[in-house]
């Protein structure tokens, strides 16, 4: 959880329910949420459909929904994980996207910078899931990234040796040039390929093209 104007809220709540919230030493701007008794599960976020065992200590489910009219002034949108927020600002990754020549490099550097930072700023923790997806919504930032011809929106999911694989393919109309980025090693991706529907299989399992890149 990020100490901001929404964190009191949260951490009243769990604290009410007998939940503790505190930072670690070595992660001073990162808040979890423990156990009363238990120096477990160290969670990062007040707000998780799973993590069971907390939810009698005032973790919940219940989304924080905000909605934006996009003007004309909006020029992108991005989506990303936590992973990536919870190393760079606002600013940082506005900065990132609009010096971006494409969604796709966009997408990539904001993956790479998060990874980088994250090695930096907290060298003894684990990093995080580190994935984004951007759109840009103005036609000449579109057209710079014309030939990328990607339609497929990502998930992360965690293989073997902390290795990431990230893809689910949706058959929303989107611009082709919609990208994504996530960690897989040393690498940052971006994957394409033909559109298909996105069913319940499909979203958690991976394409045949992915099984092609696990084997190798």
């Amino acid at each position: 959880m990020k100490q901001d104007a929404c964190f009191a809220g949260e951490a009243a709540r769990i604290r009410e329910r007998k939940g503790r919230v505190f930072s670690l030493p070595n992660e001073p701007d990162v808040t979890r949420v423990w156990l009363p008794k238990y120096n477990s599960p160290g969670l990062a976020m007040a707000r998780a459909f799973g993590d069971f065992c907390l939810k009698s200590y005032g973790v919940i489910s219940v989304p924080d929904v905000s909605y934006h009219h996009i003007t004309e002034k909006d020029e992108f949108v991005v989506l990303a994980t936590d992973g990536v927020w919870d190393v760079l600002s606002n600013d940082d990754v506005v900065k990132i996207v609009s010096e971006s020549t494409s969604e796709a490099s966009a997408a990539r550097l904001l993956v790479q910078t998060a990874h980088r930072t994250w090695r930096t700023r907290f060298p003894t923790a684990k990093v995080d899931d580190c994935a984004a997806v951007c759109l840009f919504l103005k036609t000449d930032l579109t057209n710079k990234s014309s030939d990328s011809g990607t339609k497929d929106f990502a998930t992360n999911v965690e293989l073997d040796g902390g290795k990431h694989f990230s893809t689910v393919k949706s058959s929303t109309v989107v611009p082709t040039d919609l990208a994504t980025a996530f960690v897989t090693g040393n690498e940052w991706p971006v994957l394409s390929g033909d559109p298909m529907p996105a069913t319940p299989t499909n979203l958690l399992t991976p394409t045949s093209a992915a099984n092609q890149s696990m084997k190798g």
